[in-house]
């Protein structure tokens, strides 16, 4: 079954959300892991592509985002790859879901890190997708930020 972590923090702003994700992708990354960072749109998924190169300045962070040769070929061995839509191509390892619902796909992955912060409609919807995990049976683990 998916293993399903919540990163609960009272820092707000969709900022928390992104350097949060960047911690969480460099740790599964370091232990070998290949992340799918999950995003609303487009638009985001570029932000995030944008922060991750930039955050922390002095560190690096190998990651992609979804649609270009290197992020859709697993041999290829971009380890992060940021992406939105349907269909995160054949990445089933580790997903941090930056979207406001709980994708179609989350429970192909084998761990789902999911974060909750100090914003009101941040917060509410990361409170909506813990329900929909809870209410499905699945094993959650909490870790207060």
């Amino acid at each position: 079954m998916t293993e399903i972590l919540f990163y609960i923090t009272e820092q707000a702003g969709e900022g928390v959300q992104t350097a949060l994700a960047r911690r969480i992708a460099e740790k599964a990354w370091r232990q070998s892991r290949r992340i799918y960072v999950h995003c609303r749109d487009d638009a985001h998924a570029r932000d995030v592509d944008a922060a991750f190169w930039a955050q922390p300045a002095t560190g690096f962070l190998p990651h992609d985002l979804a649609g270009t040769p290197v992020a859709d070929t697993p041999a290829a061995g971009t380890p992060v790859v940021v992406g939105h839509g349907d269909d995160p191509g054949d990445h089933h390892d580790v997903l941090i879901n930056l979207a406001p619902e709980v994708p179609d796909f989350a429970t192909r992955f084998q761990r789902v890190a999911e974060m909750i912060t100090g914003d009101g409609p941040l917060r509410e919807a990361g409170r909506a997708r813990f329900r929909f995990y809870r209410d499905r049976g699945f094993q959650i683990q909490s870790h207060r930020l």
